[in-house]
C-alpha cells in the first residue's frame, strides 16, 4: 500500500469527481434518449388523435350533407302533392262553378217559357233554385277549404314523418 500513499489526496478527490461526473453523463444521455422516445411517441399520438378527429369530422359533415339532401327531397315531394292538391281543388272549384252555371241557365229557360202558369211556377222555383244555387256555392267553398287545409295537413304530417325516418337511416 505503499503506492497509494504516493499519489497525493486531492488526486483521489479528482478521481471520485471524474467517476461522478461520468455517470452523471451516462445519466443525462440515457434521459434524453428516453425524452426522444417519449417526444416521438407523443408526435405519434397526436397524429393518431388528429386523425380520428379528421374522420370523425367528415363523418359528421357526410352525415348532415345526407340529412339536408333528405330534408330537401322530403320537402321537394310534400310541394309537389301540394301542387297537385291544388290542381285537385281548383278542378273541383271549376266543377262547381259549371253546376251552378247549369242550374243558372236552366233558371232562365224556365223563365223564357213565356207561359203565365209556368211563369207563375217560374216565380217559387226561382226563389228555390236561387237559394239551391247560394246553398251549393257555399258548400263549395266551405268544402274546398276545408279539403285544402286537410291536404295540405296531410302532406305536411307525412313530409314530416319522411324525414324524421330520414334522420334514424
Amino acid at each position: 500500500m505503499t503506492w497509494l500513499k504516493l499519489v497525493p489526496g486531492w488526486a483521489y478527490w479528482l478521481a471520485a469527481l471524474l467517476i461522478v461526473a461520468g455517470a452523471q453523463q451516462v445519466r443525462v444521455v440515457s434521459a434524453q434518449a428516453q425524452t426522444s422516445a417519449a417526444v416521438t411517441e407523443l408526435a405519434k399520438h397526436r397524429a393518431e388523435v388528429a386523425e380520428i378527429a379528421n374522420r370523425a369530422m367528415v363523418a359528421a359533415l357526410n352525415e348532415t350533407k345526407r340529412r339536408m339532401l333528405a330534408r330537401d327531397e322530403v320537402q321537394s315531394d310534400a310541394e309537389q302533392q301540394l301542387e297537385v292538391a291544388r290542381a285537385d281543388a281548383d278542378a273541383a272549384g271549376s266543377a262547381i262553378e259549371r253546376l251552378q252555371q247549369r242550374a243558372e241557365a236552366a233558371e232562365r229557360r224556365s223563365r223564357s217559357a213565356g207561359n203565365t202558369i209556368t211563369d207563375q211556377l217560374s216565380q217559387a222555383t226561382e226563389a228555390e233554385a236561387r237559394v239551391h244555387a247560394d246553398l251549393l256555392s257555399r258548400i263549395g267553398q266551405a268544402a274546398g277549404l276545408y279539403a285544402d287545409e286537410a291536404d295540405r295537413r296531410g302532406i305536411a304530417g307525412a313530409a314530416c314523418e319522411r324525414q324524421y325516418d330520414s334522420l334514424g337511416n
